[in-house]
């Protein structure tokens, strides 16, 4: 790897990085949202909802014309776009209002994502997972530094905190527009031929493996949507669930970092497989835990949820070679947008039965990962044994 590639990756992390500083603090203003706003538990996994569909649904679109467009600018506009909106939700009147600007930050997330990983993959030859883990433990850094840093911000200012985000996007987006420049004519030209020559791709693997991504993010999601709410509801304080925030962000960001490497040696699917079926269990015995056991069953989970994240972007760009930031669009983006509907449909049981038995149904998701990826190893070795 020459040393503008990495330079390349490394800033494209660091982009990561700073978009999901400013995406990622939203579970902690819930608690101050419900209070001003008079919300419901459902009306709170609306806002997850709404922000999980903006930036997801639009995944696959972003991706499919980010093949054709120059993906180191949409990299860079789009976490200037985003810091810049998510700067302003706190100043909401309304929340109609805050939905909006949910939905509007959300965009610059479903254009970063593909466009990101398609600049990684570009950058390197080999050892694709361990360069996409670099990628994803920059988000999964963002995610865990976000809401420490708004729980000072909102201490200091209330709602209207948010607005510190303002002059960091200016910096970070004009950081990329600048470091990573754009694509020559002679990178254009080879990423277009790499596409042509591409063969067909394995058609059911990609949907197999959405649906696994789809499973994993439902129970993230939920997980880190609710978990200030529920460690409030336990006798916690905001300041504590912002600290277990980061412990689980942190954790993530770890097994990033490992999954992507452990994919390289041991192998994609194999890694995907363990992982999620590891994630019930730990899940099981983290809700009947409490003090430092509890704290390390959730490391745990984070851990294992962090080696699937570059694992399943590396092996969706594998099965689905025509395409590089489409097929990240597609597990990244539709992968990740059950996330918000499983957050709502949380809400909805814990209005009915509590979110202490709501949070338990969260058991299930990590299962149905664990059969998609058995049934994509089946169907994986059956197109194998067709002839050519």
């Amino acid at each position: 790897m020459t040393r503008r590639p990495l330079a390349a990756i490394l800033l494209v992390s660091l982009g990561h990085l700073l978009l999901e500083v400013f995406h990622q603090y939203l579970p902690v203003i819930y608690p101050l949202i419900r209070t001003e706003f008079d919300l419901s538990f459902a009306q709170v996994g609306a806002v997850a909802l709404v922000a999980t569909t903006a930036s997801s649904i639009a995944q696959p679109l972003f991706g499919y014309f980010t093949d054709r467009w120059d993906a180191r600018r949409v990299a860079a506009l789009s976490v200037l776009w985003l810091g810049l909106v998510m700067g302003l939700v706190g100043l909401a009147g309304s929340y109609g209002l805050l939905l909006g600007l949910v939905a509007l930050a959300g965009l610059g997330s479903a254009a970063f994502h593909p466009a990101g990983a398609a600049v990684v993959s570009k950058a390197t030859r080999g050892l694709k997972g361990l360069a996409v883990s670099f990628f994803s433990v920059g988000g999964n850094l963002g995610s865990a530094i976000s809401p420490v840093l708004m729980a000072g911000g909102l201490a200091a200012f209330g709602l209207g905190g948010t607005v510190i985000l303002l002059p960091l996007a200016l910096l970070a987006g004009g950081l990329l527009f600048f470091g990573l420049g754009r694509e020559d004519a002679a990178e254009q030209a080879s990423h277009r031929k790499s596409q042509a020559e591409a063969g067909q791709g394995f058609v059911a693997g990609l949907v197999l493996l959405t649906l696994a991504v789809m499973a994993r993010s439902w129970f993230q999601f939920s997980l880190a949507s609710y978990l200030p709410v529920w460690l409030e509801g336990q006798g916690r304080t905001v300041a504590e669930g912002a600290q277990m925030l980061f412990l689980l962000s942190l954790c993530i960001g770890l097994g990033s970092l490992a999954g992507g490497t452990l994919s390289d040696w041991v192998g994609r699917w194999q890694v995907l497989l363990v992982c999620l079926a590891l994630l019930s269990p730990l899940y099981w015995f983290y809700l009947n835990s409490g003090g430092v056991t509890q704290a390390l069953f959730l490391g745990g989970m984070g851990f294992c949820l962090g080696c699937t994240f570059p694992t399943a972007v590396v092996l969706a760009q594998e099965v689905w070679p025509r395409g590089l930031a489409l097929a990240s669009g597609l597990v990244m983006g539709l992968g990740w947008w059950p996330g918000g509907l499983g957050a709502s449909v949380t809400g909805l049981l814990a209005d009915r039965m509590g979110l202490d038995a709501a949070l338990r149904w969260l058991l299930l998701a990590p299962v149905l990962g664990a059969l998609c990826m058995a049934a994509f190893v089946v169907a994986q070795r059956r197109q194998l044994s067709l002839p050519k």
